[in-house]
Order: structure tokens, then sequence, then C-alpha cells
């Protein structure tokens, strides 16, 4: 097929931009850029919507692990937490089901502190702070 005429130019501008803008489209729906802020500094990490991230640390009363897992799909959400029965009661006083209350949650921003130290891990990178506090920031989508 050929195309001529004045209608001929504005076909082919508007298939290159669709040709550029469709991609974009789909890598912004798809990227999870993240600010990682510690007591030592800051910095942004970027992952995939379907990469998860984890936090670990030892409860400082029950002196037992706790290791909470999420993912980014939309906001911070998906959460699912692995801890003795004691550190469980310790958080929820035996009110509820810890993981069933977390499942329900999402957030744009995150944050941990502990004196005994923290661990988290997001898209294989991994941060670690002793007596001092992990923020998370999910910048986009806003």
């Amino acid at each position: 097929m050929i195309f001529a005429g004045p209608g001929a130019r504005h076909l082919s501008f508007s298939v290159i931009l669709a040709i550029i803008l469709i991609p974009v489209i789909i890598v912004a729906g798809l990227i999870r850029p993240i600010r990682i802020v510690t007591d030592n500094g800051s910095e942004n990490l970027w992952l995939w919507a379907w990469q998860k991230g984890r936090v670990e640390f030892v409860n400082s009363v029950t002196h037992l692990p706790v290791d909470i897992r999420f993912g980014v799909p939309w906001h911070f959400s998906e959460f699912s937490a692995r801890t003795d029965p004691g550190t469980e009661e310790y958080y929820t006083a035996g009110e509820y089901s810890w993981n069933e209350k977390l499942a329900k949650e999402h957030t744009r921003n995150l944050k941990y502190c502990s004196e005994v130290g923290i661990d988290v891990i997001l898209g294989g990178r991994f941060f670690h702070e002793q007596g001092g506090c992990i923020s998370l920031f999910l910048l986009w989508p806003p």
C-alpha cells in the first residue's frame, strides 16, 4: 500500500510515536525505583515489579529471628512473616493472625529500626544497619 498526500506524513509520525511510546509506557509500568535511607547515607535502587524484598532481624525481647517478606507489584505489599509462635504473640498479643493482617497491608514507605541489627535484601542487594534504622521509599509509581 502506498501512502501519498498530507496524511501520509502524519501517519508516519503517529506510527513512529507509537513505536517509541509503547515500550516506554510498558517499562514505566514495570520498574520500581526505591530510595534506601540508612543512618550512614542513602541510595537509589531499581527493581522490577515482580522482584521481592526481605527484612531479617532478631527480636530484642524474645531473642529469636523474624523474617518479613514482601513484593513491590504496585506498592510494598504481599507481606508475610516467619517467626516462632512466642514472637508472633509478642507483636499481636494473641489477638489476630499476624500473616492475615500483614497480607492486607500496602504502603509506599517502610521503616525498620533495631538496636540489635537489621538486614534488608532487595533485588539481590544487601543492606545492614546496627543500632539504627533503614527506610525504604517507593518513588514510582505515584
